[in-house]
């Protein structure tokens, strides 16, 4: 893992958004001064990773976020790899945690989770970084108070710590694979043993051939049953062919029968039809004589109506005339009413306008006194400002002292947990120590009892190298007093574990509160000396007055001002519709007299008599003259009208009774057509019938009838005749198919020969049933014979893959294979230290991994002495640390190979670098160079002036009026 852009806003002193830049870097520097934030830097790292950070642990995130702000917000870009991600969360005050990863792909971040929430989130972080919190601020970030956990920590956690690292994980997961799938084998062998003895008992050679020999006979039976039936359905259907034949005739007969009643209705009904037919006739020429005359009296009428419309003008040329008329008499009466309209608006407008002035001179005098109050306002406004800004600065310092009274209270409330958490902490290691060591003793007295417990029959002796073939008895006794001191050792070491826990939780809680009080006291300085509170309330209250008393006047002034605007644009608005009124009425006005002079002028066209007369006595005479022309005319039409009508009355009756005599001609030749073809389908099932009807053109309609209904009676009667010879053909194929039945045994004395077949084919399929069920019966048999030897095989071969996958899942317990991975780890990664530590010491110490997988360190200056590394002072606990460090983040690669969990590319190490002579810290610096040539990333936090001056790149953090700022160095 390797950051590229870290963002954080309101995360402890970083209150404002600040953007970090890693892409470019390797080996900087981070520095600043006390208190300044450059910790919190790297603890935004590891809230950005996992959720919390060293100093708070995940349940009091909240006490980072900065003072007055509602949340922290935390981004960060890193590289995996050749794949980019960023991760950010929110930590708000009241609420839970908020979290989102993204992946970059194709120049855009798109979600690296399906599900939203922090566990998921979290979940898939540890899979990419093949880290854990635990082993990130191990063996990437170094925090303050927690440098030398890995080196000096508790076994296991370390243990746990390398498994992450080196992914043994996977051979864990690969033995309980492999011991489950031995069961699974195991279970399936006997499943498969179990289905052989309760479901293939029976299935044997000498039932299959039994079986496949009752098949054969059966086989054979069957095919002579079918050959019989076979032979009946061809007779069958011969008989059919011929029943169908001579039901055929019986319904051709009955058809002619029907046919000839038919015939006789027919000869009746036109007899009717051309009676009715000679009357219809006679009706038409009457009617067509009375619409001749009706239609020649219609044309006189029409002549005279036009000579009166051409004398006195249309109906609508009449209306028109009334029309104007009546305009000429309205528009007089509407220009008198206009034109006194006009004069009374005039004077409304004048009165109005006078009004207007009046109302603008006194607006433009108060106009000017508003702008006095405005100013007036403005002034009093400024001053209230002023005075509730030293309220609000005076409440803040007044709330400042009171937190940072608070704050002291628990700094020493904390300070006194913190020393009885110490001296708990001291008892517990010191029980703990005196356990292992009551243990060690134990166990080496009886070292046979310890090594018979992870042996099994079949393992390899670790004394003698030989195959055990049988374990020694237990000692009862033994064992249980080792297994009491292993508990009470676990019992001791988990107490332990949680003491220093609790210290460390307690020196975590103490700084947080420290920085906290810090940020308290310098907010405190930045504000100055504040006045007093009542006294710049009392002021802010008093100027407050003073700005209510200068909004009231500037309101009525602009309520004043604003009533005279409503009437001057009142004023102005009665004038606009007083001059668009007189604007309407003149319009209107000559609108009036144009259509009065447009009516006259029509009229004087119109009336050649002039106006000697009233104009409408004129116009009604003419009238009169034109509705009586059109009534004589409205007269005539109707009369022609009716006489048409009953002229096509007449025809269509006519016409009726024709179409009727065109039907029964029609219906006689289908008579003919229909007996013609009843006699081919007679011609065609083998009745004797002469070849044509003789019927001529030129018989009249009774002829055609008579000689239709002879050709049907010989028509009948030889078609009777041939349908009695079918009947006898019929009975004797009954007979024979009977035969056939009874030759295969079945009863046919009261059946006829369609059952009688029906059986036979019955008698048939059941013989083929039986034959392929004895076949199929044969081939299941078979079938399960072959599945039997297959399941005997898979059995063998279950049990062999079984004993592999035992072999393999024994091999890959914790306590063998990958127990051993760990111890050799452990070895490869101390030698690594070792070498690291050797130079940056300058070859006064080395390390070395002890059989209990913890480490020693060597003193060459003192006779190569060995001791743990637990008697390491400040300084020399910092350089056995960083050695172990770099060696785990050089050689991680090697150690694991290809199976590495994860790549340690950046490192942060949190000071230490004080606790250093000026050689030791030379040569520490040179490790971290040669650390950073294999691309590796190391940023260090530190307060030496020559490590600055020497390492030039990386960020300075500073306070800014109580905010903390990051600058590129």
């Amino acid at each position: 893992m390797r950051p590229v852009r870290l963002q954080l806003e309101g995360f402890t002193s970083f209150r404002v958004p600040q953007e970090i830049d890693f892409s470019d870097l390797q080996l900087f520097m981070i520095t600043g001064a006390t208190g300044s934030g450059k910790t919190s830097m790297l603890d935004a790292v590891t809230l950005s990773l996992f959720g919390q950070v060293p100093r708070a642990g995940k349940h009091d995130l909240k006490e980072l976020i900065s003072l007055g702000a509602s949340e922290a917000k935390v981004e960060l870009d890193f590289q995996v790899g050749e794949i980019r991600y960023r991760v950010a969360r929110r930590i708000p005050r009241r609420g839970s945690q908020m979290a989102t990863l993204e992946r970059l792909e194709s120049g855009r971040f798109v979600p690296e989770v399906e599900r939203s929430g922090v566990t998921a989130v979290n979940s898939r972080l540890v899979e990419i970084l093949g880290l854990d919190y635990k082993s990130f601020t191990t063996a990437v970030l170094l925090p303050q108070g927690a440098f030398a956990q890995f080196l000096k920590g508790d076994v296991d956690a370390r243990r746990q710590i390398l498994i992450r690292l080196l992914d043994l994980e996977r051979f864990k997961r690969a033995g309980e694979r492999a011991r489950e799938k031995a069961k699974e084998l195991k279970l399936a062998a006997a499943m498969s043993q179990s289905l052989l003895e309760t479901h293939y008992g029976d299935v044997t050679k000498a039932a299959l051939e039994a079986i496949f020999k009752q098949a054969r006979v059966a086989d054979k039976t069957a095919g002579v049953v079918k050959t019989a039936y076979d032979k009946a359905r061809a007779e069958l259907a011969q008989r059919e062919e011929v029943a169908a034949r001579r039901e055929g005739i019986g319904t051709i007969v009955s058809d002619l029968r029907k046919q000839r009643q038919d015939l006789k209705e027919l000869a009746s009904t036109w007899m009717t039809r051309e009676a009715e037919e000679s009357e219809t006739r006679t009706a038409v020429d009457a009617t067509r004589r009375e619409l001749m005359a009706a239609q020649a009296e219609r044309g006189r009428a029409r002549d005279a109506w036009k000579a009166i419309v051409d004398e006195t003008g249309s109906e609508d040329v009449l209306t028109k005339l009334d029309s104007d008329a009546s305009l000429v008499k309205d528009a007089e009466k509407e220009i008198e009413r206009l034109s006194d309209a006009l004069q009374r608006n005039e004077a409304n407008l004048r009165q109005a306008r006078a009004s207007r002035d009046r109302v603008a001179a006194r607006l433009k005098a108060m106009d000017g006194a508003r702008k006095d109050r405005a100013d007036e306002l403005k002034a009093a406004m400024d001053a209230r400002r002023a005075a509730q800004e030293n309220v609000g600065i005076a409440r803040e310092a007044d709330t400042l002292s009171r937190d940072l009274d608070k704050k002291r209270d628990e700094l020493r409330g904390l300070n006194s947990r913190l020393a009885a958490a110490a001296a708990d902490r001291d008892k517990a290691v010191q029980l703990r120590e005196e356990r292992e060591e009551h243990f060690e003793a134990t166990e080496a007295l009886h070292k046979a009892t310890r090594l018979r417990a992870g042996l099994s029959p079949g393992d390899l002796c670790p004394v003698c190298g030989a195959s055990v073939a049988e374990l020694p008895p237990a000692d009862r006794a033994i064992e249980s007093e080792l297994a009491r001191g292993k508990s009470a050792v676990t019992l001791a070491r988990a107490n332990a574990t949680q003491s220093e826990k609790r210290v460390s939780a307690l020196e975590s809680q103490l700084i947080a509160v420290k920085s906290v009080a810090e940020e308290i006291n310098k907010r405190l300085s930045d504000l100055g000396r504040a006045s007093a509170l009542v006294e710049a309330e009392r002021a802010a209250d008093r100027l407050g007055k003073a700005e209510t008393v200068a909004q009231e006047q500037l309101s009525e002034a602009e309520a004043t001002v604003d009533a005279l605007k409503l009437r001057v644009a009142g004023a102005n608005e009665d004038i606009a519709g007083f001059e668009a009124t007189r604007y309407s009425e003149q319009k209107t006005l000559e609108e009036v007299r144009g259509r009065m002079t447009r009516a006259m002028s029509r009229l004087k066209d119109a009336l050649t008599e002039g106006f000697t007369e009233p104009v409408e006595d004129v116009i009604r005479a003419r009238r009169h003259r034109l509705d009586e022309a059109t009534t004589r005319r409205d007269a005539a039409e109707e009369a022609s009208e009716l006489a048409e009508a009953a002229y096509r009355a007449a025809m269509e009756q006519h016409n009726s009774m024709m179409r009727d005599l065109a039907v029964l001609d029609g219906s006689l030749s289908e008579q003919l057509a229909l007996l013609t073809e009843r006699r081919g389908n007679l011609t065609r099932v083998g009745v004797d019938l002469s070849p044509t009807i003789a019927i001529a053109e030129t018989d009249n309609r009774s002829r055609k009838i008579q000689k239709l209904q002879g050709h049907i009676r010989t028509s009948c009667a030889a078609a009777v005749e041939a349908a009695n010879r079918l009947e006898a053909k019929v009975i004797m194929m009954d007979s024979t198919i009977r035969e056939r039945a009874s030759s295969a045994g079945i009863d046919t004395s009261q059946v006829d020969a369609e059952t009688a077949t029906a059986r036979l084919d019955d008698a048939a399929r059941n013989a083929r049933q039986i034959a392929d069920r004895q076949k199929g019966e044969a081939g299941n048999l078979q079938e399960r014979l072959e599945q039997k030897l297959e399941i005997q095989a898979g059995i063998e071969e279950k049990r062999a893959t079984m004993g592999l996958y035992e072999k393999v899942g024994s091999e890959l317990k914790t306590n063998r294979f990958i127990g051993f991975l760990l111890d050799e780890s452990l070895e490869d990664l101390a030698v690594r230290a070792s070498a690291e530590l050797q130079m940056i010491s300058g070859d006064q110490y080395s390390l070395a991994a002890s059989d209990n997988n913890t480490f020693e360190v060597v003193d060459h200056s003192n006779a190569d002495e060995s001791r743990s590394v637990v008697t390491l002072s400040g300084g020399e606990t910092f350089l056995a640390s960083l050695a172990l460090a770099l060696g785990l983040a050089q050689g991680i690669a090697d150690i694991a190979g290809k199976a590495a969990g994860a790549r340690l590319e950046a490192m942060f190490i949190d000071e230490g670098f004080g606790s250093l002579d000026p050689d030791s810290r030379h040569e520490a610096v040179e490790a971290l160079e040669r650390l950073c040539d294999g691309e590796r990333m190391v940023g260090l936090i530190t307060h030496v002036p020559e490590l600055s001056e020497r390492i030039p790149d990386g960020f300075r953090v500073r306070r800014v009026k109580g905010l903390s700022v990051v600058d590129v160095r």
